[in-house]
């Protein structure tokens, strides 16, 4: 509580959004909307911890009060319509990026699950189509397909045509879980759905392909649109698609379950031994705990209670660490650092809300 305190008073603005960091934050400017959203999630998971924990916080108005504030960054006119990376009208750009937009869904997946009928889910709906309109349809490029990283033909999109993890595994995500909480497949009328984006990463991203079973990992950030790879792994794309491989496998039964259940395990002892000690300690706040929060969705779905421990302990011993949140200078790093204590006072019978 006393770092979502923190997070609050050093960044929320009377205006309802959050003051953008460094220099322009000084300006008065209002945040980009990546790290809005990752308020907005810090604020649903800490609502998500038993009452008795936080009695000062009233979860439902905080939470409604972030929400009136995402309304600032939602471009209708636009077809598809979707949140542009700042709030509209301001002067510091308004490109439209499908993994902000992704964040964003999920936020209101979860928020749909821990407050079923919340009325989200339809514009939930919209931002999976906004993703599947993103498809690299191009059929002569290299690793053809995916979903790019942003809005293409205007603003960034002239120039940046990657196809990131992030903006695929996530998404993914987004339609499993629509289709689960609908009983219906998003953008059905499209050839593109969260399968085909969850098996791009895959095929494209797979950095141990030739060294072990297809699809368990670890996975690499993009391909970049002159064609190189971006060989790094980011803790959030472990995170995601571990996240996708659960929620294919609560689709599926038998066999098909296991596979799927079997790959989320084998990315999650891969991801756990490559980020041990200082690597995870070098990755951004915000990142890991994304990657934590799929580990949490796994750990309501394994049956390996070994492996349930390890997530636990290896994300303990991450908030333990010396000086664990002295780096959180920003209000993604705050966010991050918020989301981490408050799932680590989750009832584990609420992970499967997690999103």
């Amino acid at each position: 509580m006393r770092a979502y305190a923190g997070m609050q008073a050093r960044f929320h603005r009377a205006d309802g959004v959050y003051r953008r960091d460094g220099l322009l934050g000084r300006m008065g400017a209002a945040a980009h909307l990546w790290p809005f959203v990752r308020a907005l999630v810090a604020t649903l998971d800490l609502a998500g911890v038993a009452p008795e924990l936080t009695p000062e916080f009233d979860g439902d108005a905080e939470t409604a009060q972030r929400l009136a504030a995402l309304e600032r960054y939602w471009e209708p006119a636009a077809q598809p319509p979707a949140y542009a990376s700042d709030v509209i009208g301001s002067r510091w750009g308004g490109d439209r990026y499908y993994d902000d937009n992704a964040w964003v869904g999920l936020a209101l997946i979860q928020l749909e699950r821990m407050r079923p009928g919340c009325g989200r889910l339809a514009r939930a709906e919209q931002l999976f189509e906004f993703a599947v309109g993103g498809w690299d349809s191009r059929p002569d490029v290299p690793h053809a397909g995916g979903v790019f990283w942003v809005e293409q033909g205007r603003g960034a999109g002239r120039t940046n045509h990657d196809r990131n993890a992030v903006s695929n595994g996530p998404n993914a995500q987004l339609g499993l879980h629509l289709a689960e909480l609908t009983g219906r497949s998003p953008a059905a009328g499209s050839r593109i759905g969260a399968r085909e984006m969850y098996e791009w990463v895959s095929a494209e991203l797979d950095e141990g392909a030739a060294g072990r079973a297809p699809g368990t990992g670890l996975f690499w950030d993009k391909w970049r649109g002159d064609g190189s790879l971006d060989r790094t792994l980011w803790s959030y794309n472990q995170g995601s698609m571990i996240g996708a491989n659960v929620l294919l496998g609560r689709d599926a039964a038998g066999a098909e379950r296991a596979a799927y259940i079997g790959r989320a395990e084998a990315i999650a002892r891969t991801a756990l031994a490559h980020y041990a000690g200082d690597r995870m300690a070098g990755q951004p706040y915000a990142f890991n705990a994304i990657f934590f929060r799929n580990l949490l969705l796994l750990c309501d779905a394994t049956a390996d209670a070994a492996l349930r421990a390890d997530i636990l302990a290896a994300m303990r011993s991450y908030a333990d660490r010396p000086g664990f949140s002295s780096r959180a200078t920003t209000l993604l790093d705050h966010s991050g650092v918020v989301q981490i204590l408050a799932l680590l006072a989750w009832d584990p019978a609420d992970y499967r809300r997690l999103a």
